[in-house]
């Protein structure tokens, strides 16, 4: 590891990296500057750098003189902590006062050693190899992959830490160590002391991980996804008819487990319906969330009863339930709106394909039905991935063994669809609210229900012209007034 690993690893532009790297010269002889934390981790995972993390004495003085120099913006985040931010367009340079009489002082006061070990900022203009200031074993732990809290009471003065430490385990720096997670489990408690956003941040970060799944199957084992998310204990233990193996919360993980291997490899799980999925942060996080909490009003409406000397299990209303649930929890936790919404509408939709489905093989299945659910859940893609998940995580003695690929065949249906209402929407409409105004009618709620029949009619290939259209509008609605 030398110098110029560093700089080539550094993901910032040509322009601001030449200024960064003369400034930096310029002070390379000071003994109380250094690079510290997950820059430093980041580089022997050969991974991009996008944040640059400084520790040094008269922290806000050089922070405020490097915006200058670099042209860009002065964040004071914390006088109290002494940490002062340098804002690019897409990195960040922060400088922290130096805590305690020295480096080492200062690092043990951090959060788990893989982040617990400097580097002097003179060691970045030697070409000989990087000599770090490790006291606390982190480049060993770097080596060995193992999260390793640095101790339980840099742990109780900032909780937020036990998050953290699942996230980098999300994020694949390593496994977290036990005695590491016993001292989470028992200070799991204080996160309620964090800051919503401070959360959300460590929350999100571990959705849009590939290892989400594992990441909360650890954090429920030692107790802490609980905390954080209270609702999940009225579903624990709660049984589930056939169609099922698992109890409500086993059955949820497990779905959320699918999800996330869906959005990996979505050509192997959704061909021929769909070979690539929307990559962007808010639907993964959405379609990872929606599938986790998709049945989490079930532990809320549980009801068994006897028909026929048999006991029957129901579950009535649970997605208006899960979806009310949701909402409280995405705004306690401050999640964005557009991610509430869709997780919301995700959950209280997730059952509709599959009473569409039974409707369809009784032979009762109406073009009308199919096109409310087109237009009730836009995010046609999230839903297949979740109905997909939710059937994936069932494997109970009731479920038919093709049950998948019935279910693939119906979104195939549906997406056909979803596209010719697409093409119809360029053309005109084959009659408009002025026309029913000419015809007679009011103009109020009616006006809506009128032209959706008419577009039902004319994709089923009914109607086809304009006149046929009046036809149909006054024959099932009747003549007000003469055209």
């Amino acid at each position: 590891m030398d110098s110029k690993s560093f700089w080539q690893s550094l993901g910032i532009n040509s322009e601001v990296k030449n200024r960064l790297f003369l400034l930096l010269r310029k002070f390379r002889f000071r003994e109380d500057f250094y690079l510290v934390g997950g820059c430093l981790r980041d580089l022997f995972f050969e991974r991009k750098i996008f944040d640059l993390d400084f520790a040094l004495k008269n922290a806000e003085n050089f922070a405020q003189f490097a915006a200058e120099k670099l042209g860009l913006k002065f964040v004071p985040l914390s006088r109290i902590f002494g940490i002062f931010r340098v804002a690019g367009k897409d990195f960040t340079l922060d400088f922290t006062e130096l805590k305690g009489g020295s480096i080492e002082d200062d690092l043990r006061q951090r959060d788990f050693t893989i982040n617990a070990f400097a580097l002097p900022v003179k060691e970045l203009f030697k070409k000989e190899a990087f000599s770090f200031i490790d006291p606390l074993g982190g480049l060993k732990d770097i080596q060995e992959k193992i999260i390793r809290a640095i101790s339980e009471d840099n742990i109780q003065q900032d909780p937020l830490r036990i998050l953290r430490g699942y996230r980098f385990f999300a994020e694949g720096f390593g496994e977290i160590e036990a005695l590491t997670r016993a001292m989470f489990a028992r200070n799991k408690k204080l996160l309620v002391l964090c800051s919503p956003e401070r959360v959300n941040y460590e929350l999100m970060r571990i959705l849009v991980s590939e290892r989400a799944y594992e990441c909360f199957k650890l954090m429920d084992e030692d107790g802490v996804l609980e905390e954080v998310f209270p609702e999940i204990k009225e579903c624990k233990g709660v049984p589930q008819p056939g169609f099922h193996h698992l109890d409500v919360w086993g059955h949820m993980m497990e779905s959320l487990g699918w999800a996330e291997e869906i959005l990996k490899k979505p050509e192997e799980f959704l061909s021929p319906v769909l070979h690539t999925l929307p990559q962007d942060e808010d639907f993964v996080v959405s379609v990872k969330l929606a599938s986790l909490f998709h049945d989490l009003g079930k532990g809320y409406t549980f009801a068994e009863k006897e028909e026929n000397g048999e006991k029957r299990i129901t579950f009535y209303g649970h997605e208006k339930v899960s979806a009310e649930l949701f909402r409280e929890m995405g705004e306690r936790w401050r999640f964005k709106g557009d991610i509430i919404d869709m997780v919301c509408l995700l959950v209280r939709a997730h059952m509709r394909p599959v009473h569409l489905l039974n409707e369809k093989e009784a032979g009762r299945l109406t073009l009308r039905a199919k096109r409310n659910l087109l237009r009730d859940v836009p995010h046609l893609e999230g839903l297949f991935v979740v109905a997909m998940a939710d059937s994936l995580a069932s494997r109970g003695p009731d479920k038919e063994p093709d049950y998948e690929e019935r279910l693939k065949a119906f979104f195939c249906e549906l997406f056909e669809l979803k596209k010719e209402l697409e093409e119809k929407k360029k053309k005109p409409r084959l009659i408009t609210g002025h026309d029913l105004i000419k015809l007679g009618f009011k103009p109020g709620p009616i006006f809506k229900k009128i032209l959706e029949d008419v577009e039902v009619e004319a994709l089923a290939g009914r109607i086809r012209t304009r006149e046929e259209a009046i036809d149909f509008v006054l024959e099932k609605y009747g003549a007000k007034d003469e055209v």
